[in-house]
Order: structure tokens, then C-alpha cells, then sequence
């Protein structure tokens, strides 16, 4: 009894033990094809949405108020009065749901790129992505790189959509 209870647990500790291997990456890209598809299958092409960016490198970014007609950038600015000289142009943004998808579709490939690099730090990375039920967008992205312990810094960027308005 005491040999099995020994070999239960070390076969728990094997399995709970992080491998040298890379960690890879986490990420539903079934759920991000079919939302995309969804998406891009409704016909919108006129529509808002309020943007806001959060990463390490850039901090806390305001929120911007996007107004998309017939599948273009209409107009973008600052949801408040007290950032009216902020640069959108000079930080990370999006004009449309797609450039959203886009760019989705881009870290992704990017985490790829860095975890099957040997110049490369990064181990793994988790991307999740939360969807619109209606209508099918990303409503919150959040992408975490994982590094070597003792790294500082790294992939760490969430995005909300929130405000969404068919026009």
C-alpha cells in the first residue's frame, strides 16, 4: 500500500513538474476563426466602439471613441477633455474591428516567432480573447509572455472594446 501511495505521488509531482521544454503557446484558434468569420459574415460597415490599450512598454492609454462608415476610419479621438493634445498617431491603436482581428492574428504569430526562437527569450505565451455574443468582435484581449525567471518585462498588453454601436 505505502509503494503505491509512493508511486501515485511521484507520478503527480512528474506531471505537475515543468518539462525544459518550451511552454508554448495558449491560444483558441477556433474560437478566433469562427468569431472572425462571424464577424466579417455580418455585413457591418458602419459602426463605433471605444478602444482602450494597456501594456508594460506604454502603460495605460486613454480611451478612444472610433467611428467607423462603409468599413473605413471616419474619425478617432480622445474620450476625454483633458487629453485633447495626445498623439494617437505616435501610440498603439485600431481603425476598424478587423485591424482588431489583425492584429490579433499578428501577436499571435509574432509569440510563435519569439517561443521557437533561440535569440528569444520568451517560453510561452497566453493570448485569450473574448467574444462579442451579438455581433462577434473581440471585446477584451489579454496577452502574456512567459520568460525565464528574473526577466523583466515582456509581452503584457490588454485590450478593451466596450461602447459597441451599429450605425
Amino acid at each position: 500500500m505505502k509503494n503505491i501511495f509512493l508511486v501515485i505521488m511521484s507520478l503527480i509531482i512528474i506531471s505537475c513538474t515543468k518539462s525544459d521544454d518550451s511552454m508554448g503557446l495558449i491560444f483558441n484558434i477556433e474560437s478566433y476563426d469562427a468569431n472572425r468569420e462571424l464577424w466579417e459574415s455580418s455585413g457591418i460597415k458602419d459602426y463605433s466602439f471605444i478602444q482602450e490599450y494597456h501594456s508594460t512598454s506604454v502603460g495605460g492609454l486613454p480611451k478612444l471613441i472610433t467611428v467607423v462608415i462603409d468599413n473605413k476610419l471616419d474619425t478617432i479621438y480622445t474620450q476625454s477633455i483633458e487629453f485633447q493634445d495626445y498623439s494617437i498617431d505616435d501610440n498603439p491603436h485600431f481603425k476598424t474591428i478587423n485591424d482588431i482581428f489583425d492584429y490579433i492574428n499578428y501577436i499571435v504569430e509574432s509569440c510563435n516567432e519569439q517561443i521557437n526562437s533561440s535569440d528569444s527569450p520568451m517560453e510561452g505565451a497566453k493570448i485569450d480573447v473574448e467574444y462579442d455574443e451579438k455581433y462577434f468582435y473581440p471585446t477584451q484581449i489579454k496577452c502574456v509572455g512567459y520568460y525565464p525567471e528574473g526577466l523583466v518585462g515582456g509581452l503584457s498588453v490588454v485590450i478593451n472594446i466596450s461602447d459597441f454601436n451599429v450605425n
